[in-house]
């Protein structure tokens, strides 16, 4: 289950595609409903999300189903994606995977590169489909393409493991290393340990370190613990210099 826990959490806050209208056209929740109305798929899906999002009194989850689903009836990949998460989680409908799976499909053939990883998901795990390990593999290819970290860290562990696809750690590293890049703390990790005993890459220590201590910052002690456990074969010249370099790395996102 651990493996899975970051890509449930990422399923949690998908974020909805564009329509003809963008968010400046939305200056508050009447106008949004009046959109709505309308038929605009985009005030629908937003209008979902606020049901969904807002304060106690307004949250109903039951209505932000209604909203959804009248925009993801008119094609919208977002209101698709939206859906599926909440047939998935059985937010304000009765869980149903193969729901979940038909809405995420629908989404991913969009190119939403969010459902892309989530029918990625969904075939890994057997969740409203058989398992299909190729099949996640071309779902995680399809998003890890377009820029989704969550989805290059999950074909990384496809090539480690070699499930869907032939065993290669050097692919495994080259994907782990694009979603490290964008401050993803499980692949800087996974990335950290990889530099350490030459897993996929050249062995190099204080590259290593340097990984580990990026995903200390967000992660915790199992990192925190690796990063120390390497600091004994490396001199305080070369700590220091990692840790002054450290102040110009990017604010995770």
């Amino acid at each position: 289950m651990k493996k899975w826990r970051h890509l449930l959490v990422v399923l949690t806050i998908m974020l909805s595609c564009a329509s003809a209208l963008g968010d400046d056209d939305f200056d508050d929740e009447m106008q949004v409903r009046r959109w709505a109305l309308l038929g605009d798929t985009q005030a629908q899906n937003m209008l979902g999300l606020l049901y969904l999002d807002s304060e106690e009194s307004m949250q109903n989850r039951q209505e932000a189903a209604y909203w959804l689903e009248q925009a993801a009836d008119q094609g919208h990949a977002g209101a698709q994606a939206n859906l599926g998460v909440m047939y998935l989680m059985g937010e304000g409908e009765e869980a149903d995977e193969a729901q979940a799976f038909r809405l995420f499909r629908r989404a991913a053939t969009q190119g939403m590169a969010s459902a892309q990883l989530a029918l990625g998901y969904m075939y890994a795990t057997g969740k409203g489909v058989e398992i299909n390990h190729e099949e996640a593999v071309f779902w995680y290819q399809q998003a890890a393409q377009q820029g989704n970290a969550s989805a290059q860290h999950h074909l990384a562990l496809a090539y480690q493991d070699g499930e869907g696809v032939d065993k290669n750690g050097e692919l495994a590293a080259h994907w782990e290393g694009l979603a490290a890049d964008q401050g993803l703390s499980t692949a800087q990790f996974q990335m950290g340990l990889r530099y350490l005993h030459g897993d996929g890459v050249t062995p190099d220590m204080m590259t290593g370190y340097a990984y580990l201590l990026k995903a200390s910052m967000k992660v915790g002690s199992m990192a925190m613990d690796s990063r120390e456990l390497v600091s004994n074969d490396l001199t305080s010249e070369q700590i220091a210099e990692i840790r002054g370099d450290s102040r110009y790395w990017k604010a995770p996102l």
